[in-house]
């Protein structure tokens, strides 16, 4: 493989990795705020609460891997 093959699937590569970072915390954030919500009664507050600390550790994911991505180069 050339190298500019395999800087494109690099590239692909992290672009993908980068997005299931910032989705399974989100998903998994919001299932478990549903789930405290249907379980305590209450109207939506844990939700947005775990919608915000998801959100959060997404972006702190994202921010690691780049930084890690940016020190290798």
């Amino acid at each position: 493989m050339r190298k500019s093959n395999y800087d494109i699937m690099k590239n692909i590569t992290l672009i993908t990795q980068i997005g299931i970072s910032m989705i399974v915390p989100i998903f998994i954030c919001i299932y478990i705020g549903n789930w405290l919500d249907k379980k305590l009664g209450t109207n939506f507050i844990f939700l947005l609460i775990f919608i915000i600390l998801g959100v959060g550790a997404s972006f702190l994911n994202v921010y690691k891997m780049v930084m890690k991505d940016f020190k290798n180069k």
